[in-house]
């Protein structure tokens, strides 16, 4: 299912994270995408890429996101 995050009226986009789909709108964030999955996903937790190249924590804001963008998310994994 993609949630619809926009006003009445207004064009999405379609990107997918972790090969799940999702419709956001035109000039999203990276960080805008990340807040979408609520609860899944936390975003101070994990790496991200797009298209394949990695993108830092601190660029995340600044990277809007085009049709068809694939995000990947990487969380750590822990244990001994």
């Amino acid at each position: 299912m993609t949630p619809d995050l926009t006003p009445a009226g207004l064009d999405l986009i379609e990107v997918s994270i972790n090969g799940e789909p999702l419709a956001v709108p035109p000039a999203s964030s990276l960080d805008g995408a990340l807040e979408c999955l609520g609860e899944r996903l936390d975003p101070r937790r994990c790496a991200t890429a797009v298209n394949g190249q990695f993108v830092p924590r601190a660029a995340r804001a600044a990277r809007l996101l085009q049709p068809g963008d694939t995000i990947t998310t990487f969380q750590a994994i822990v244990g001994g």
